[in-house]
């Protein structure tokens, strides 16, 4: 500073030559100075960008990433769950037990959608107001994100916290209901479950006087359903805008009422229906028209006739599902099938490929009817269908290959299972039925072409299963050297 006074001193003889030196040097030290701040501007944002870069490549680096993404969030989930169904069920409840869930959810606004899992609420006594309290805070860290209910078995102690789920009514996602009092769902209104999409209901006290639950009819988002009851007029249901319905009733479930249900379920995928009372005389159905459920692919009915006669087949008689895949009957023994029925019904809906039957005592005439009019069908279990050995016997005669045959049976069939309670079999047939259908890798490449019918997969044969094993039959020595060789050809055949 000294030697730069001197200079000025020195150079300049005025007091003016010197300020308006000092001026123009100010001006020139305040440009470099704006010059360097920018330079350091840019430099901060290359670090800054570096750093990033290091953070990335950290990130990438770190052990954690060799976890699926699946993985992590179930980690989390899971934890989540298991601390909001222990704290909210203990019965010494403290909000600082609440802890790990609001750390967790306190993370991210993503981890608060750990707040809508699945909460187990203590409904079998009255709530304390430290209960009451959390349980409300519970509901809201996840507004306004659907929520998926929970509802068990209740007492009249708990009515504040039934208020809680009630007036959440419009965020139920899902709702498990599994008590004997529905008095409560009288209560919502018919635009109530917006954003209900699932239910499972489960309620089999004993009628109630009560009206029908009507509530459903404006869940318009209701896509599945699964129902336990003892009546269906209990509860009023969307069926036209059902996908999955399960439908399990144990009083007061006529055929009629199921077959009325299934022709307005017009989008349904997959459908069970379990506890059907066959007619007990043949119905008059030859006027009504035939239901045409272009989307069901998966089917199961499980009749109960209660030990007495019905006739089960016009069930079928009325309906065309022509994407049908898998179809699953259990027909309670002595209920009667009508093999003109069978064969319309399997025209109408030619993709069946997985076909399960079982306790239906079919007749020769019913499995030869079954087996023609099946030309997709890869997969067959026959349960305790044959009405005596000839029935049996036949349909080995049915499924067994014969290259001069005009027509053959189920041509595509690779899986079979047969089980039932005989006296005597004829194994020569079981024999020829389990040979005609099977080819080596090496016996098909030596073919002029590929066989008419597929070739055998999986066979599972079982003729005595209700003796135990010391009492089971023992098959002949000719029968078990064919099963053996079958076996160490790479055929999965088991004969019991």
């Amino acid at each position: 500073m000294e030697n730069f006074t001197s200079a000025l001193l020195l150079g300049y003889s005025s007091t003016s030559d010197i300020e308006h030196l000092a001026k123009n040097l100010i001006l020139a030290a305040e440009t470099n100075i704006a010059r360097i701040e920018s330079q350091i501007r840019d430099l901060l944002r290359l670090r800054d960008r570096e750093r990033g870069i290091i953070a990335a490549l950290k990130q990438i680096a770190a052990p954690i990433r060799k976890l699926p993404a699946e993985l992590l969030v179930e980690i989390f989930r899971v934890v989540a769950a298991h601390a909001a169904a222990e704290e909210l069920s203990h019965p010494n409840y403290t909000s600082f037990q609440l802890k790990p869930v609001l750390v967790l959810s306190q993370v991210c606004a993503h981890w608060r959608q750990l707040w809508s899992y699945h909460v187990n609420l203590n409904l079998r006594k009255a709530p304390s107001d430290t209960y009451l309290t959390t349980t409300k805070t519970f509901f809201e860290r996840s507004a306004p994100l659907p929520i998926p209910i929970l509802w068990r078995e209740q007492t009249t102690k708990s009515s504040a916290l039934v208020q809680v789920l009630l007036d959440l009514a419009p965020r139920w996602e899902s709702l498990v209901f599994a008590q004997s009092d529905i008095s409560q769902l009288h209560k919502l209104p018919m635009d109530a479950l917006r954003s209900l999409v699932s239910l499972d209901l489960n309620h089999m006290a004993q009628i109630s006087t009560l009206s029908p639950v009507k509530a459903f009819l404006g869940a318009h988002s209701l896509r599945t359903v699964s129902l336990t009851v003892r009546s269906i007029d209990q509860i009023h249901i969307p069926w036209s805008q059902l996908v999955e319905l399960s439908l399990h009733v144990f009083d007061d479930a006529p055929a009629q009422k199921f077959l009325d249900i299934l022709v307005q379920c017009t989008n349904i995928v997959s459908l069970d229906f379990i506890g059907i009372t066959p007619w007990s005389q043949p119905p008059d159905i030859g006027s009504t028209p035939v239901a045409r459920l272009a989307q069901l692919t998966d089917l199961a009915l499980v009749f109960d006739s209660g030990f007495e006669e019905g006739f089960i087949s016009p069930f079928i008689a009325r309906l065309s599902l022509p994407s049908l895949t898998k179809l699953n009957i259990s027909a309670a023994f002595e209920n009667y099938w009508s093999s003109a029925d069978i064969t319309a019904f399997l025209r109408r809906s030619p993709n069946v490929e997985d076909l399960t039957i079982s306790h239906s005592l079919m007749t020769s005439e019913n499995l030869s009817a079954l087996l023609l009019d099946s030309p997709n069908l890869v997969a067959l279990r026959l349960s305790s269908c044959f009405n005596g050995e000839d029935v049996f016997e036949s349909t080995l005669e049915y499924l067994t290959f014969s290259p001069t045959a005009l027509v053959h049976p189920a041509p595509r069939l690779q899986r079979l299972d047969m089980s039932d309670n005989l006296e005597n079999i004829d194994e020569e047939k079981l024999e020829r039925m389990l040979s005609s259908r099977w080819w080596t890798d090496a016996q098909l490449a030596a073919l002029p072409g590929a066989p008419p019918v597929a070739r055998w997969e999986k066979l599972e044969i079982r003729t005595d299963f209700d003796h135990t094993v010391e009492e089971q039959r023992e098959y002949g020595r000719s029968l078990l050297a064919k099963v053996a060789q079958l076996q160490a050809q790479g055929l999965d055949v088991k004969i019991d």
